[in-house]
């Protein structure tokens, strides 16, 4: 008689005279039973969060399954309704029999949980912050609940000289979408996180609600805590502005564009006319590599798209309009032809939407050099004899000159603080805009800087000054000798005008940096915080302030997702609460990567 183990299959004695002790034994031993109870580290796949499999011991744990699954859920925009499905529970149990998959409301909670730890995490981080925060905001209604919703997207550099975007809310604003209701929703975001004291900036489009928000926050923030009085706090989107001087030029080829824009939805209406389109295209020896696209009438860059997509096909509709009498919006050879020179024009304004859409990097010192670009464009344009071209340049001029007020400041200093540019490229742009005067300009510009130097020193001052004389309020009355000597120290903190000018004189004289594609802007203020300390901080708040709301607005395709016509019943605080622990795990397996890629790049350099 033999008893054998039902998980290693070993054979034991098992007569009764053999006892049970040795069974016991072989329970508190079997590798095999350790295994499968969970308890036994496994050497396995590890996924990092560069999505390649490491090899690591490993034991299974009930909670972090779940909170690995929340993920999962999370990033992948999976529906809540996955955990019923039998499929799924299938191949959990196949996996590891003993988890149990959770029901949906479980995971609900468990969501929730997950936001609320999170959160936190992210509240430590931004309180623990020296630099100052920017906000970028906009509003998006769900089709599916006909409700709105606001995404509030924090952008910093932290301690690390790292920069940073976190969603702090994503937050229900119930109609009407006033700018009163607005502002107050905003500034209790601000308030909730603790940044009304640390304001860099806010970012929006360019509307009249907008413009009106911004002017009841001014009066809810207090001016001592922003910048420069906070003539700074409202950013205007840049790609905005792009899009609007765009569409004035666009107009001058509205009717090529109405033609244009009928002739795709007319040969992309049937898959007859799709299967046509190709074949008259073979007929013409044009490769049909891509398909015709139509346009957003309200995004001018999926207009450039549709058209530049369209004129390599101009002799195919021409074709199609001799063998289809039904076809009656072929535009002309002349259209065709402004529509390719204006489409050649704008190439530049695409260039620079794509670029300055990215989240990831700076991009403040990066648009001065080619919004200056596109105003020389624009001059050369204006001398065209074509009235088509001499047209669009003067509508384009005029859009431009109204919002450049806007934005010229911020992005002046953020150049100047980029050591690649320094002044150099306001007077090399300043001489290009036919100013005689370049070296007047840009000691206007350093003036300015200079200012920004003095106001961010006397808040340092006073904040230092506060907490130095909470710490010495329990040392009793200060002598007579002490008070005269804080009053000597106070009279030379006003003398330090020359200080001031002097460091950022320093930073003047030294020889630019030459231009590379490896250069690391952040890493060089951070290396280089000890020898010009104010302009280092400066540059941490002013390189961080984003020129787009591109941030915020990439949320709502996300939220689109998330609110499909299957998920329409979501409450609205389970959305926040999904939108922003994704964007946090998301943040989090992006830095993750990055310190994978440096940790290897430092092994390759060390071999």
């Amino acid at each position: 008689m033999k008893a054998r183990c039902k998980y290693c299959r070993k054979s034991l004695g098992g007569e009764t005279s053999n006892g049970t002790s040795h069974l016991r034994s072989h329970i508190k031993t079997c590798i095999q039973k350790r295994i499968h109870d969970g308890s036994q580290k496994i050497l396995g796949p590890n996924y990092k969060p560069s999505g390649n499999p490491q090899l690591s011991a490993s034991q299974y744990n009930y909670e972090v399954s779940r909170k690995e699954l929340c993920s999962m859920i999370l990033v992948h925009e999976y529906p809540l309704s996955l955990v019923d499905h039998v499929g799924f529970k299938r191949f959990c149990c196949s996996l590891q029999p003993q988890f149990a998959v959770p029901s949906r409301n479980t995971v609900k909670k468990d969501i929730l949980s997950l936001y609320g730890v999170e959160r936190g995490k992210y509240h430590t981080i931004i309180d623990g912050n020296l630099g100052r925060v920017s906000i970028t905001t906009d509003l998006w209604t769900a089709r599916n609940q006909k409700r709105g919703y606001m995404a509030i997207t924090g952008h910093f550099i932290d301690n690390s000289w790292k920069l940073r975007n976190i969603m702090m809310r994503f937050m229900y604003v119930p109609a009407p979408h006033t700018s009163e209701r607005l502002a107050d929703r905003l500034f209790d975001c601000l308030l909730d996180w603790n940044i009304d004291g640390k304001l860099s900036s806010i970012t929006l489009d360019k509307c009249t609600t907008n413009d009106s928000m911004i002017f009841y926050m001014r009066t809810k923030l207090l001016s001592s805590d922003l910048l420069l009085d906070g003539k700074l706090v409202h950013m205007r989107c840049s790609a905005h502005i792009l899009n609007l001087i765009v569409r004035d030029g666009l107009d001058a080829i509205k009717d090529a564009i109405n033609l244009i824009r009928e002739s795709v939805v007319y040969w992309n209406s049937t898959p007859k006319r799709v299967q046509t389109f190709f074949e008259v295209a073979k007929q013409l020896k044009l490769s049909f590599e891509k398909k015709l696209v139509l346009d957003c009438p309200t995004r001018w860059n999926s207009t450039y798209h549709m058209l530049s997509v369209a004129i390599p096909y101009k002799d195919v509709f021409f074709r199609l309009s001799l063998r289809d009498s039904h076809y009656t919006s072929v535009p002309s050879s002349e259209q065709w032809e402004f529509a390719s020179t204006v489409i050649g024009k704008l190439e530049i304004f695409s260039e620079i939407t794509e670029l300055f859409s990215g989240s990831k990097y700076p991009t403040a010192n990066l648009f001065f050099p080619k919004i200056c670009d596109l105003r020389i464009k624009l001059n050369e344009w204006g001398l065209d004899p074509n009235p088509v071209i001499f047209g669009m340049a003067s509508q384009m001029s005029l859009k431009f000159d109204k919002y450049w007020d806007d934005i010229h400041l911020v992005l002046a200093v953020s150049v100047v603080l980029d050591p690649r540019y320094k002044l150099h490229v306001i007077e090399y742009y300043a001489g290009k805009f036919g100013n005689t005067e370049t070296g007047l300009v840009a000691e206007n510009i350093k003036q300015m800087i200079c200012g920004l130097i003095r106001d961010y020193q006397t808040k340092a001052e006073n904040k230092s000054g506060s907490e130095s004389g909470t710490s010495s309020s329990g040392y009793g009355t200060a002598s007579a000798t002490e008070l005269d000597f804080e009053l000597f120290v106070s009279q030379r903190k006003k003398s330090k005008t020359s200080l001031i000018t002097t460091e950022l004189d320093m930073y003047l004289a030294e020889d630019i940096i030459p231009r590379t594609a490896e250069f690391d802007l952040l890493l060089w203020w951070k290396l280089n915080g000890l020898k010009y300390p104010t302009l280092q901080s400066i540059a941490r708040d002013f390189l961080a302030i984003p020129i787009t709301s591109v941030p915020s607005e990439s949320a709502f395709s996300s939220g689109g997702r998330l609110l499909d016509p299957h998920r329409s019943r979501l409450h609205y605080s389970t959305v926040e609460a999904m939108m922003c622990t994704r964007s946090w795990i998301m943040e989090d397996m992006q830095r993750g990567k990055m310190q994978l890629n440096l940790s290897t790049l430092l092994v390759y350099v060390l071999e």
